[in-house]
């Protein structure tokens, strides 16, 4: 008995828990034995594993039962000798030996007198006798060998030989070693051999038999267990009932695998050829090829023939491939050899006996047999067998063509006759000496393109199956010249169009709109258009309207395709010869097109886009002195992209001033005519603000309100710059798409992110001759944000969306860096983005900190218990029904976060604690301790009344700004707050988070991570931005071993999407998570 005091000191508590278990379940342990040596009680058993009953151990345990002392442990699994201490199985079968004793085979059988300690071991050393079945010398890595060996007799059977540094043995039962792979089990052969059982272990030829042998007991016993529908570990029902003993039975396909690795190698083969010859046993090399073998004819009195053979082997087939042994080699022959497989197993191998050919068979033997034994291999024909050969076939093709079709007449002609062979009647005779086998195959090869009816002698295609007829045109008629000889008529002759067709396309600029003109060589300009559609549905044939065939596989028609793939053209607008496409397509064009299809215009147009200065722009003088560098190069940017007609993405980071950027090409452009910015709604009022500050010249219309106050403010036609919401201008988009304006601009682009919303197509519904975009994200979460807003800006710059998720955004997921760095070049000079430690070295810093909140008492027990029930919910949920789960799913996942906040959030009764609202007010007090000002962000506006009634108690004063705070309360809010001793500002992510300038504070504390990096950093550059005179602080407040941690890892995980694209950190979205993600985020 060794008491639980006594396992706790040789093991660690969490593997005596699982080892209690283990030892509680029933018939989990095995094969017990008890011994007794020096004193000691020895103690072994197999036991199961934890997991499932598909693996069992080796354990032997020694104890010191008066000591009340485990003296040594030994397990085959994978815990020993890479853990400190006992493992579970060890420690199991010490409990189990505690509770029944009686039960191991030994137990009791002990002599009164022991040999003491110091004397046994000196006598186990003296015998050399290895204590617990330890060898005394370790086999190296890699030296240990495996020899194969093919016994054949009717099967082919493998057998081992296991070689070690000190003697070699006998594999017994292949499955035994097989499990011993198996397991990795440490396993003894003999006196001289014992190791642990892994492929590394085996030289490298050797391990790939191991691995092999593994595969094939393990497939036979996966056979077995579905035969007999049982399923169980091994000795138990199912797949551990197959034993093999010292030789396995293998199938064809193991054969042919057993010999790719053992190629060039040497094999033993022993046993009984098929044809009754015993084979010597005899070590043989594995080659691929043929044995050298053949035949020879004595010819006798009566005319008949006796065949010789010439080259001794012996052949065995398995799975209808050929093996012969010939000398020291075993060949796997070749498909010429398989060929006559049954002649040399059946006729050539049978040795018993001498091989005769009656003067009766020998005409047969000439026609059916001798020409395939010819293509084999080497046949010495004497004169008076080859004289018995019939006349060769030879065979002729007659094509036609008439309105019916394409006809064809088949004849097979020996010397001076000829038979009609195109349709065989049911039970027709054949004349002695034809060839029935070659006419076979001429009437099959026709059949491959040809159908033949009830009553013609001829077959046909019918002229209704044009894509049946292109295919004999170009391909059948190949296939019957390799065979005999093809005649045409003429009708038939002008099915093949004589000549290619060949498509040009030449480019020009006229009135700043490229003109595409499209030609075509061998074609009327009028069948362009059909023979294109037939290549975009990828057809092999198109048929012209003079009846002939054309094979679209010889014409290149490739780079027109592509070309209208790329500009969104149809075959239809390919084929009126001329098209107008947008100035902004000139770089697809020049970069696709020849240069020798480019006219003068064209190359000049290219050329002065290239020469383009913007620094000849000068901003208006009202806006020039207060334009920071940076500032001024953005604009005469803008001012270049203006006047060669192409729009363009303001990327800048926030805080760096986009809006006075875009406010002086207003200005300079005024004359050009009205302007509309489009914006949120949180930000009109905001932008009417700037105007009036920084260019008060400008006439602004503020179109809000009412629907009728709003349409007469449209009706006006003296304003400069019009400004409304993307909600309002969806409601009258109808009124703005008959209003002509000289630039359309978006303020935050990111609103046009998905392409297939209703205002990312009412935007593209505003006349305008330029459009702009502003956004610090124009990637937020994929690059298909990108394609929606150039879809806006440029239609058509980046193709189809189909086309570029093709060419871009699929191999970006996919990790393709070549795919990102391409899109980052194409779209890199109509885009414009600054850091602010790039450009504004006067900048104070920002330093960003993670400060964690434990969680404790009830608020961990009541997120461990949300957090298991939601594990198990995903856990649960079918891939195929999970989309149905999924807002339910993704409910749950805010619900789990608002506990990481606060439980009262989410459980109306709970009074227990919040180690973040904690973490919260600490902030908050050394922040008003120092007379510093923060902003408080959250996406939960109920968190922000749970820290509103702190801070009411705490007496600390405080603003709110969430969504429900009216447009023009902002306005006075911000202001209030950048003047006053206000110390706090709570805000909410989605309200606050862009469009505001609050420099007044310089600590920003992150209540809990959103889903996307980048919006926490929008909502941070409200405090860091120009104007900032301190250095910002920012703390991410997190609780610690939550999922708050694990969404923190994800932000940094997915963050150089953009960054790679178009130079920004981006990152993920609750939208764009799959189930494997959510259940990564829920952890271990």
């Amino acid at each position: 008995m060794i008491s639980r005091e006594a396992l706790a000191r040789v093991t660690r508590n969490s593997v005596l828990n699982r080892a209690e278990t283990l030892a509680e379940r029933r018939g989990a342990i095995w094969h017990r034995t008890c011994a007794y040596e020096g004193g000691n009680t020895v103690l072994t058993a197999n036991v199961d594993g934890s997991v499932d009953d598909q693996d069992h151990y080796e354990a032997c345990v020694v104890l010191d039962e008066s000591a009340d002392s485990v003296v040594e442990c030994t397990c085959n699994c994978s815990w020993s000798g890479r853990f400190k201490g006992a493992c579970k199985h060890c420690v199991a079968l010490v409990l189990d030996f505690n509770e029944h004793a009686h039960d191991y085979e030994g137990f009791g059988h002990v002599d009164q007198v022991y040999t003491s300690s110091a004397l046994s071991s000196y006598i186990e050393s003296s015998v050399r006798k290895p204590r617990l079945r330890v060898p005394r010398k370790k086999p190296a890595s890699g030296s240990i060998v495996l020899e194969p060996t093919l016994y054949c007799e009717g099967d082919v059977c493998l057998r081992l030989r296991i070689i070690g540094a000190s003697g070699s043995y006998v594999i017994t039962s292949v499955s035994e070693f097989a499990d011993h792979l198996a397991r990795g089990s440490y396993h003894t052969y003999g006196t001289c051999l014992a190791f642990t059982h892994t492929l590394d272990m085996f030289e490298p030829t050797s391990a790939k038999i191991a691995s092999f042998v593994l595969r094939a007991v393990q497939n036979r016993r996966a056979f077995a267990a579905e035969r007999s529908g049982g399923h169980g570990r091994n000795g138990g029902p199912g797949s551990g009932k197959v034993k093999i003993g010292r030789q396995m039975r293998l199938t064809g396909p193991e054969i042919d695998e057993l010999v790719d690795f053992m190629m060039g190698r040497r094999v033993i083969i022993d046993g009984m050829s098929p044809s009754g010859a015993v084979v010597r046993k005899r070590a043989v090399t594995v080659c691929q090829g043929d044995p050298d073998v053949g035949i020879g004819f004595e010819t006798k009195d009566d005319g008949a023939f006796e065949i010789v053979r010439e080259g001794e082997a012996d052949f065995f087939t398995s799975d209808g491939l050929l093996y012969a042994v010939q000398d020291d080699r075993l060949f796997r022959c070749t498909s010429r050899l398989n060929d006559v497989a049954n002649f040399m197993t059946n006729v050539y191998g049978n040795v018993a006996s001498h091989l005769m050919l009656s003067r009766g068979d020998a005409p047969r033997f000439a026609e059916a047999v001798l020409p395939s034994l010819e293509r084999t291999f080497k046949v010495h024909v004497p004169d008076e067998l080859d004289d018995l050969r019939p006349d060769p076939l030879e065979l002729e093709f007659r094509i036609g063509h008439a309105r019916g079709g394409i006809t064809c007449d088949v004849l097979a002609i020996y010397g001076e006759s000829s038979y009609h062979i195109a349709r065989r009647e049911v039970g027709e005779s054949i004349e002695s000496g034809r060839d029935v086998v070659g006419e076979a195959d001429a009437r099959a090869l026709v059949g491959r393109f040809f159908t033949l009816g009830a009553t013609s002698s001829v077959a046909r295609i019918p002229d209704d199956d044009p894509d049946a007829m292109a295919r004999f045109v170009f391909e059948g008629m190949a296939e019957l010249r390799k065979v005999g000889t093809v005649i045409t008529t003429e009708s038939y002759d002008r099915l093949a169009a004589t000549a290619t067709p060949r498509i040009t396309m030449g480019l020009s600029v006229r009135a700043k709109l490229i003109n595409l003109t499209v030609s075509a060589e061998d074609l009327p300009l009028n069948e362009l258009y059909a023979l294109l559609d037939s290549y975009r549905q990828h057809r092999r044939f198109h048929r012209l309207a003079d009846g002939s065939f054309v094979d679209l596989s010889r014409v290149d028609l490739s780079e027109a395709v592509e070309l209208a793939d790329e500009l969104g053209l149809t075959s239809e607008d390919l084929a009126r010869g001329s098209v107008e496409i947008p100035s902004y397509k000139a770089f697809i064009l020049d970069s696709m097109v020849p240069d020798a299809q480019k006219d003068l215009s064209f190359s000049t147009y290219i050329d002065n886009f290239h020469a383009v200065d913007p620094s000849v722009y000068e901003p208006p003088a009202s806006v020039a002195p207060i334009l920071r560098p940076y500032q001024k190069a953005g604009f005469q940017w803008l001012s270049a992209l203006c006047d060669m007609g192409f729009g363009g993405i303001l990327a800048d980071e926030m805080g760096l001033g986009k809006s006075l950027q875009m406010i002086s090409l207003l200005l300079a452009r005024r004359e050009e005519g009205p302007a509309l910015i489009v914006c949120p709604a949180s930000l009109v009022y905001n932008w009417r603000s700037e105007i009036k500050k920084f260019a008060p010249s400008l006439n602004v219309a503020l179109v809000a309100g009412g629907a009728e106050e709003r349409a007469e403010l449209r009706q006006e036609n003296w304003y400069d710059v019009y400004i409304t919401s993307y909600e309002l201008l969806r409601r009258d988009i109808e009124d703005y798409s008959k209003m002509d304006f000289w630039c359309e601009v978006l303020d935050e682009a990111q609103y046009i992110k998905n392409r297939d919303t209703l205002i990312a197509r009412t935007v593209k519904l505003v006349p305008a001759r330029n459009r702009f975009a502003l956004t610090g994200t124009p990637i937020e979460n994929r690059v298909s944000e990108l394609w929606s807003i150039f879809d806006y800006l440029m239609p058509g710059f980046l193709a189809s969306y189909d086309r570029f998720r093709e060419r871009y955004e699929q191999p970006i997921l996919d990790g393709d860096e070549s795919a990102a760095r391409l899109l980052s070049e194409t779209v890199a000079p109509f885009v414009l983005r600054r850091r602010k430690d790039e450009v504004l070295t006067d900048l104070p810093d920002k330093l960003e900190q993670v400060v964690y909140a434990e969680l404790d008492g009830e608020q961990r027990k009541l997120y461990h218990a949300h957090e298991q029930a939601l594990r198990v919910a995903l856990s649960k949920s079918r891939d195929n029904v999970f989309g149905k789960d999924r807002m339910e799913i993704l409910a749950e996942l805010m619900r789990l976060r608002q506990i990481c906040c606060d439980p009262a959030l989410v459980y109306e009764d709970y009074e227990g604690g919040s180690a973040k609202l904690d973490a919260i007010m600490d902030l908050v007090s050394a922040s008003v301790d120092a007379q510093q000002k923060m902003l408080v962000f959250s996406q939960f506006t109920s968190y922000l009344d749970v820290i509103a009634r702190k801070l009411d108690e705490s007496r600390v004063s405080y603003y709110v700004l969430t969504g429900a705070t009216p447009k023009k309360r902002r306005i006075k809010l911000v202001n209030a707050f950048n003047k006053d001793d206000t110390p706090v500002f709570l805000i909410s992510l989605k309200a606050g988070g862009t469009g505001l300038n609050l420099t007044g504070a310089n600590v920003v504390v992150h209540a809990d991570p959103w889903w996307n990096a980048a919006a926490q950093n929008q909502a941070t550059d409200r405090a860091h931005r120009i104007g900032q005179t301190k250095d910002v602080t920012v703390y991410k407040v997190i609780a610690r071993d939550t999922i708050e941690d694990r969404i923190l890892a994800l932000q940094e995980a997915k963050s150089d999407l953009a960054e790679q694209v178009v130079g920004e950190g981006g990152g993920s979205s609750l939208g764009s998570l799959r189930k494997e993600d959510l259940i990564e985020l829920l952890g271990d």
